[in-house]
């Protein structure tokens, strides 16, 4: 995968993502996940990098598509080598290459977040 830099640079930030909407939705159990690049295998890294990338991230302008009943709204947030920037997509996300970006995103704070809260390692 490109992301821009050589294979053997370290790719450093953070991935951030908030679910709000759906079917059960409880406001007051939804909370931002955060999982830092520190905790991410390189090829992880990278990933998420390239998937931005492809995605536009950082230069798009989200659709302002109206939020569908019972849809889901994801706020994604990266900090990709001290670029930042914080976006709302809601359900169903048109672009391909954001619902990847989206899906991994909330993959790895997923697992991340199990892994804190076991006090495990990766």
């Amino acid at each position: 995968m490109q992301t821009g830099k050589a294979c053997d640079e370290t790719v450093t930030g953070e991935a951030r993502v908030r679910i709000e909407g759906g079917l059960a939705h409880f406001p007051g159990l939804a909370k931002e996940q955060t999982v830092s690049f520190d905790d991410l295998a390189i090829p992880q890294r990278q990933e998420l990098a390239s998937l931005a990338h492809l995605a536009d991230f950082f230069n798009c302008t989200p659709g302002i598509d109206p939020t569908r009943p019972d849809a889901r709204t994801y706020t994604v947030g990266l900090t990709i080598d001290g670029r930042s920037r914080e976006i709302r997509v809601a359900e169903p996300i048109r672009d391909p290459a954001m619902a990847k970006l989206v899906s991994v995103v909330r993959r790895l704070s997923k697992q991340y977040a199990a892994v804190r809260e076991c006090g495990g390692a990766r």
